[in-house]
């Protein structure tokens, strides 16, 4: 499997590594010519490797913005909640709080101190319990996916439902394709910065797995 490693241009280079390691937890990796004076350098976390070099290296003038419209999508391990706590702790700049997501995906937003927009998320693992539990046994929706662990997760509140709330009309029948898929579509766009064309793509993928739109 192959792997994408970004290149982003920063205005001070050991800003930008105090920043990523100390703040973000990353791990230094190579630097060039010297540490101490990094022409070069790449950080990474969970296998996933930014490089970066200075932004005068590319000709981009101190008045040009950076960051703008970038935001790169991180599936870290570990505890994405534990993680989320320590960067605010830090004092990190939190662009958008952490939540759950449609379609069974945890995240938030960062921004670096380039302006650079940084999405740690992670895929929810449904946790099956018991039936002597008074815990809800976990489901994932059959249209996209989420896990429903909250009676208000359910379509219509109902624990035997196999849809979510949001895969379902009022009445507690399940939405039509087209309108899951719009869901589904607006979601990519906005939380992944994809363009309408790779997001009705991906999401036309991802539902082709789902029960409830294996035939469609």
């Amino acid at each position: 499997m192959g792997y994408l490693s970004p290149t982003l241009a920063v205005r001070d280079m050991r800003a930008t590594i105090y920043f990523y390691t100390k703040a973000l937890g990353f791990k230094l990796g190579m630097t060039f010519p010297s540490p101490d004076n990094p022409e070069y350098a790449d950080l990474s976390k969970d296998g996933m490797v930014l490089m970066f070099i200075p932004a005068a290296n590319l000709g981009i003038g101190r008045d040009e913005k950076l960051g703008i419209g970038v935001n790169l999508y991180l599936q870290i391990d570990g505890d994405i909640d534990g993680y989320y706590d320590e960067l605010r702790k830090r004092g990190v700049k939190i662009a958008a709080d952490i939540k759950d997501e449609l379609f069974g995906i945890r995240d938030f937003t960062a921004e670096d101190i380039d302006g650079y927009k940084l999405t740690f998320n992670q895929v929810l693992q449904p946790v099956e319990t018991c039936e002597s539990c008074e815990v809800p046994v976990t489901a994932n929706c059959q249209s996209c996916g989420m896990p429903m662990t909250r009676a208000e997760d359910f379509g219509s509140n109902n624990p035997e439902s196999g849809y979510c709330v949001h895969c379902v009309n009022h009445n507690g029948s399940l939405k039509s394709y087209d309108e899951v898929l719009g869901g589904m579509v607006n979601f990519m766009m906005n939380s992944r910065n994809m363009d309408r064309e790779a997001a009705e793509n991906a999401a036309k993928e991802y539902l082709a797995i789902m029960p409830a739109w294996s035939g469609h």
